[in-house]
């Protein structure tokens, strides 16, 4: 090559390099890689509920218990109270160091918006703008997928606290908001299962006034309660423990907490649950069953034993709370019926108490709910107030019943009550 071909050949080779530096510089990012911050990371993550040790320590508990290992499980027990409180002290530790971060104050009370300031952090725009995408609009798959990022503190101790009290409570309890979990935190830092637990475990070994005591520990938690209708097991708990020592006041209070929380002896509903008293005493049972539903399961025992104490203080009351108890069982066994059958409807007393009697499943939860003995309560009661037939419309149908059945395991025999009653109302009917 000659020398001239030579220079312009690396002419055009300079002009070439500089052209595409050029282009280079034009479509590059003004100013250097924005760079990661890193923070030292912090302790190891809470673990989920399958290998929470206070969980598992309260199963373990629950466990031994049934196998009348009391010693032992009032050891578990104890030992899923401390973890438990060490695990949420934990958790709410995490939750406030998030909120003393400078971007709590932009955040406001929204757990997104913080979660969101904080993986700014961590993350350039186009890595949050795609965990967002993914995340559809859920904050716990956006923390799920963040936390796979190995976030620094605060934010990896706030996901790891969140989503830990989401999987105890559910997220529709604390929404978005920052107070709500703090709050959560805190209750939960409670464990009122195993503190019944071991009521439960005085009350076995015959220690009375120790399980009062626990089991009063135990209701006052009941903000922290898994399962909030669970409180109403440990108040029906408690008022056995009084009525065993004989402490009828405490023992109605305890029954009569549980019955107020019902829709249907709230007070607004008086006018409500007089009307379900006047239908039955003057129309009748079936009348009574088919314009009424009492749907609070929970409270039938409740109103069974209310409707017994009262009975046996001759007071009038007892009425509306054993038709509520008959009520409540006959509703579930429609339940159970319609079930099977979309277009069953009530024909009366008599065809239900049939249908109920053939089915093994029915019988059993009849007798164990205690239906039988109520029918007969509800009766003598309606006696008492002076509406006889109606009262011998229930008896007539118990009497029927082929064999002793008794509530909630007794073996009284309801049918042969249910007899006597019926001659005993008949015999006055025929005094001058």
């Amino acid at each position: 090559m000659k020398p001239k071909s030579v220079a312009v050949a690396a002419v055009a080779t300079l002009a070439f390099v500089l052209s595409a530096t050029a282009a280079e510089e034009k479509t590059a990012p003004a100013g250097p890689p924005q760079p990661r911050v890193v923070y030292p990371l912090g302790p190891e993550a809470l673990p989920p509920r399958n290998a929470d040790p206070s969980w598992l320590k309260y199963e373990e508990g629950l466990r031994l218990f049934g196998q009348k290992r009391f010693g032992e499980a009032l050891v578990s027990f104890k030992d899923a109270i401390e973890a438990r409180a060490s695990l949420f002290d934990r958790a709410s530790q995490d939750i406030e160091a998030a909120l003393a971060a400078k971007e709590a104050a932009r955040a406001g009370d929204s757990i997104s918006s913080l979660v969101e300031l904080l993986a700014a952090r961590d993350l350039i725009p186009q890595d949050l703008e795609y965990i967002e995408a993914r995340a559809a609009g859920s904050i716990v798959a956006e923390m799920g997928l963040l936390r796979e990022r190995s976030p620094s503190s605060p934010l990896r101790g706030l996901i790891d606290a969140t989503l830990l009290i989401v999987e105890e409570r559910g997220l529709s309890r604390i929404g978005d908001s920052m107070d709500a979990l703090s709050k959560a935190a805190a209750d939960l830092q409670h464990y009122p299962e195993a503190e019944f637990g071991i009521g439960r475990i005085y009350l076995a070994e015959g220690e009375p006034r120790l399980a009062e005591l626990q089991v009063l520990r135990a209701c006052d938690m009941g903000g922290s309660l898994e399962v909030a209708g669970d409180r109403y097991r440990m108040l029906e708990t408690l008022a056995g423990i009084y009525k065993a020592q004989g402490d009828l006041k405490d023992y109605e209070q305890s029954l009569r907490e549980i019955a107020d929380s019902s829709d249907l002896f709230a007070v607004r509903d008086e006018y409500f649950r007089n009307a379900m008293e006047r239908t039955l005493a003057a129309q009748g049972f079936d009348k009574f069953m088919t314009l009424y539903r009492v749907d609070d399961g929970y409270a039938t025992t409740a109103y069974s034993s209310l409707g017994s104490l009262y009975l046996e203080a001759g007071r009038p009351l007892a009425v509306i709370y054993l038709a509520a108890a008959v009520n409540a069982i006959l509703t579930r066994e429609i339940g159970a019926i319609t079930a099977d059958e979309p277009d069953y409807s009530f024909k009366g007393l008599v065809d239900l108490a049939a249908r109920i009697r053939a089915g093994k499943a029915m019988a059993r939860f009849a007798s164990d709910s205690g239906l039988w003995h109520d029918m007969v309560l509800l009766g003598e009661a309606l006696a008492e107030a002076g509406y006889r037939d109606t009262a011998r419309e229930l008896w007539s149908v118990v009497a029927a019943n082929p064999g002793p059945t008794g509530p909630r395991g007794r073996s009284d025999p309801w049918d042969k009550r249910a007899e006597a009653d019926i001659n005993k109302s008949l015999n006055a009917s025929r005094l001058p």
